[in-house]
Parts: structure tokens; sequence; C-alpha cells
């Protein structure tokens, strides 16, 4: 026994396993905890704030004209209808009626006929396809 002279001691080797146990097992769990996030996220209810188009924003502003303030008013209603309907005849001639209504500093008041037209437009406008 005299040969083995050059074996020494047991060494204490660090162990580190437990380290990468809780590593692991906390990844495992963070990627889990982030899946059901990302599917929670996906079917949440849809916002109302989707992206309206032209013809949809026409309609709303036709919808909400207050007919107190008549130059706001026919302004909002020229504008609105040509983008539903620039072809539609009898909104030429309305059109061209509420003209007085325009390019002038005072106006009067909006006629009980020409409010009753737009009404009337205004329904035919936003209840058309």
């Amino acid at each position: 026994m005299e040969e083995l002279k050059d074996i020494k001691g047991l060494v204490e080797v660090p162990d580190d396993s437990l380290i990468y146990l809780i590593m692991t097992i906390g990844g495992i769990v963070l990627a889990l905890v982030l899946i059901v996030v990302l599917i929670r996220w996906q079917q949440r209810p849809k916002r109302r704030r989707q992206h309206l188009s032209p013809q949809e924003r026409a309609k709303a502003v036709l919808n909400a004209i207050d007919f107190k303030d008549t130059k706001e008013s026919v302004y909002a209603f020229s504008e609105a209808s040509q983008i539903l309907n620039p072809n539609h005849e009898g909104l030429k001639g309305l059109l061209k009626r509420l003209e007085r209504y325009k390019y002038q500093p005072q106006v009067p008041p909006l006629d009980a006929q020409d409010k009753t037209a737009m009404q009337t437009m205004i329904k035919e406008l936003t209840h058309a396809k």
C-alpha cells in the first residue's frame, strides 16, 4: 500500500442542483403566467374605438345636428350629406336653397320648411344602404 500515497482525501463538491431546480420551476411558472395573460388579452371584449369609415362618421354627424345654430347645422349638413350621397337629386336642390344661410356673418333663423326638408333628407340618407 505504500505505493498508493498519491491518493488524496475526499473533496467537497459544491451542489447547485437546488438552485437550478428552483430556476427551472420559476421559468416554467413565469411562462405559464405569460401564456395565461396573453390568452386573456386576446379574449377580452373589443372596445368600440374601432375606426369608422367616412360614411359612418357622416351619418353620426347628421344624426347629431343641432338646429339651434343655423349656420353650423347647415355647414355640417352640407358636408356630411355630400359624403353619403353626392348624386342625390333632391339633395342638390336642398343644398342650393340652403346657400342663403352660408357665407354671411349674420344669418336668419332656419325656416320651418328648410328644417323639415333637412330632417327628411337626414332620415333618407342615414337609413339608406
